[in-house]
């Protein structure tokens, strides 16, 4: 039986704060000691940075913002069959950009390292949080000393609901996305910025809401216009894949269902609060698995497109 873990992780709250690894309190320790657990489980990298995934790097090189997200094995792929990607569609199964995409020389480490991360999860769920929360802290302590921006994507490839996801630090009781704006707004606090840094996620889940302190934006992969439409009277703006080919460019306005939106290139950085919270579209150019030949990229392009996953862009510009 398929297990969601949205359904897990708010089944409870979890004292991350209280939560120690062999007699020491993991919100009180440090990267090498955060790194001896991490190798426990089989994997060194916990985080996935703006040094090693390449839309990350894409941020910090444009607006000079310092990303970590972490990436787990997509979907129900790994340990108990758990489900990562509750809401999403076959064709973003099938074609799930960070599961196949990149270095193929380097694919079976990367997938390695996040089925990984998720058998940790799965196994001692508020063991993981709190390594999350500890590494957000000592990352945003860094960048202070530093004197540059930060911000998170939670979910690299993966759709938990962190907003909803309960956490306790000593008295203080609020979900885990809060108190992870509060390390990463913490970067700001002494730059001349007019907006402080947030975490933000893309999500397949078109009834999440509007969330002051965690940017998201609504995925669009298939033909359910009214998906869409709910997920803009939620506040969330809207990804969506187009058929347009890397260097071309982008339509700048286009129409999901009774909505007429500005779009902007989401290939340009990953910070998607860069983009305000006004109704828009982040227009992304649809990525090929770099294996595919010319022939099977067209086939896997058309039935992308048949699904909904990608639009034909000359389709929904406006």
């Amino acid at each position: 039986m398929t297990k969601d873990i949205n359904t897990i992780l708010q089944s409870q709250v979890w004292n991350i704060g209280n939560k120690e690894w062999h007699g020491k309190r993991v919100m009180q320790m440090n990267q090498r000691e955060l790194t001896d657990i991490c190798k426990s489980y089989g994997f060194t990298n916990f985080l996935t940075s703006s040094t090693s995934q390449q839309k990350l790097a894409k941020t910090q090189k444009k607006l000079g913002i310092e990303m970590h997200g972490v990436a787990l094995a997509p979907h129900t792929l790994g340990p108990d069959n758990v489900e990562m990607c509750s809401n999403a569609t076959p064709s973003c199964r099938a074609g799930c950009v960070v599961w196949f995409g990149g270095n193929p020389a380097y694919t079976d480490a990367k997938q390695n390292a996040m089925l990984k991360r998720k058998a940790m999860l799965i196994d001692d769920p508020c063991l993981f949080l709190a390594v999350f929360m500890r590494y957000l802290n000592l990352k945003s302590d860094s960048c202070i000393r530093k004197g540059v921006l930060m911000s998170s994507r939670f979910n690299v490839s993966s759709d938990i609901k962190y907003e909803r996801v309960i956490v306790q630090m000593d008295d203080i009781q609020t979900n885990f996305s809060n108190f992870a704006a509060y390390f990463i707004a913490k970067t700001g606090e002494h730059i001349d910025t007019s907006d402080l840094p947030m975490p933000y996620d893309y999500t397949k889940h078109f009834d999440r809401r509007r969330d002051l302190n965690y940017h998201l934006v609504y995925s669009v992969t298939d033909n359910d216009t009214a998906k869409a439409e709910q997920a803009i009277e939620n506040g969330l703006p809207l990804a969506i894949v187009v058929d347009t080919k890397r260097g071309k460019p982008l339509p700048t306005t286009v129409r999901i269902g009774k909505y007429t939106l500005p779009a902007v290139d989401g290939d340009e950085h990953d910070y998607l609060p860069e983009h305000g919270r006004e109704p828009h579209a982040v227009l992304l150019r649809y990525k090929y698995n770099a294996k595919h030949k010319a022939a099977k990229r067209k086939a896997v392009l058309d039935s992308a497109i048949l699904s909904g996953f990608c639009k034909i862009a000359d389709q929904i510009a406006v």
